[in-house]
């Protein structure tokens, strides 16, 4: 085998960047040059963890400023750089969010019953037609490890159209080039 085939057979694959939080993807845009900018009320903001970082998190929760925050994850931690769980609750109460935490209801049950869509689609049915956004939702890397994460986000953005007859625009944090 020449040096030349032996070149061949290697790829180098580059390790994804990431993208730095935009202040344009959360805000509406004619609130632009106002001196309050307006969050945009047709956002979901999925973040993963434990791949989002502190800075990513607190600057995600002061530009979207969220009417709702729904937990997905099974163990709720908040145990990002110097974040704690009691640090991110003072965070959520500044900017007027409230936080649902949507496992706490399948401890008892075992790890399959927890599926994602099931536990917005629930939420949303008792919420009925009164979600607006902007909304956060926590949800663990296990769970899109598990299958498509397009699938799994692209399921919940759906439950939510259904239930506010608007298109939600999505983000998912952390962002990757």
């Amino acid at each position: 085998m020449t040096d030349e085939e032996r070149k061949s057979r290697f790829q180098v694959i580059r390790k994804p960047q990431r993208l730095p939080l935009e202040e344009e993807v959360f805000l509406e845009t004619a609130s632009q040059g106002l001196l309050f900018p307006v969050p945009r009320r047709d956002l979901l903001i999925f973040v993963v963890f434990p791949l989002v970082t502190e800075n990513d998190f607190k600057r995600m929760l002061e530009l979207s400023k969220p009417t709702a925050i729904l937990e997905l994850r099974r163990s709720p931690r908040f145990d990002i750089g110097h974040l704690n769980r009691h640090l991110a609750f003072r965070w959520f109460e500044s900017t007027h969010s409230k936080y649902y935490d949507l496992t706490s209801a399948i401890h008892s049950e075992p790890q399959s019953a927890a599926d994602p869509v099931e536990l917005v689609g629930g939420f949303l049915s008792r919420a009925g037609k009164q979600v607006s956004g902007p909304v956060v939702i926590l949800i663990s890397q296990t769970y899109l490890d598990k299958g498509s994460s397009d699938d799994v986000l692209t399921r919940i953005a759906k439950l939510f159209t259904s239930a506010s007859e608007h298109p939600w625009r999505t983000i998912e944090l952390p962002r990757f080039a």
